[in-house]
């Protein structure tokens, strides 16, 4: 998930609020991966950022989520390391307490609690 304010975000640190750790496999050796997410606060382009990071696996670049509060903005922020997590799947195995349900949003629906393309009643997409 990637926008413009996203490639022009410059954060390096990260006021960590919370954060879980995961266990990467790879060849049957195992070593932690953390996600962390940090304190959502204005951007100076008016919308709200989250940050948050990614170490263990991949860059461990620290990259920001954005939405119209700060509630929004967390919750974009871990249905954005859901994907970013999704895509080492065929690499490596990632779990969480033993379970391959590693506990972020892996859709809109599950980030929002419903899905905004269907309305109240109707049948799930």
């Amino acid at each position: 998930m990637t926008s413009d304010l996203n490639e022009q975000a410059d954060v390096t640190e990260i006021d960590v609020i919370a954060e879980r750790t995961l266990t990467a496999t790879i060849d049957g050796k195992s070593s932690d991966v953390v996600v962390r997410f940090g304190k959502p606060a204005r951007h100076p382009k008016g919308d709200w950022a989250c940050p948050y990071q990614i170490s263990g696996i991949g860059d461990e670049k620290v990259r920001q989520a954005f939405g119209i509060d700060g509630v929004q903005a967390l919750q974009l922020a871990m249905f954005s390391a859901g994907a970013v997590l999704s895509t080492h799947r065929e690499e490596v195995k990632l779990t969480f307490l033993n379970e391959i349900q590693l506990g972020f949003p892996g859709s809109t629906r599950e980030a929002s609690g419903s899905c905004p393309y269907c309305r109240s009643g109707e049948a799930e997409c």
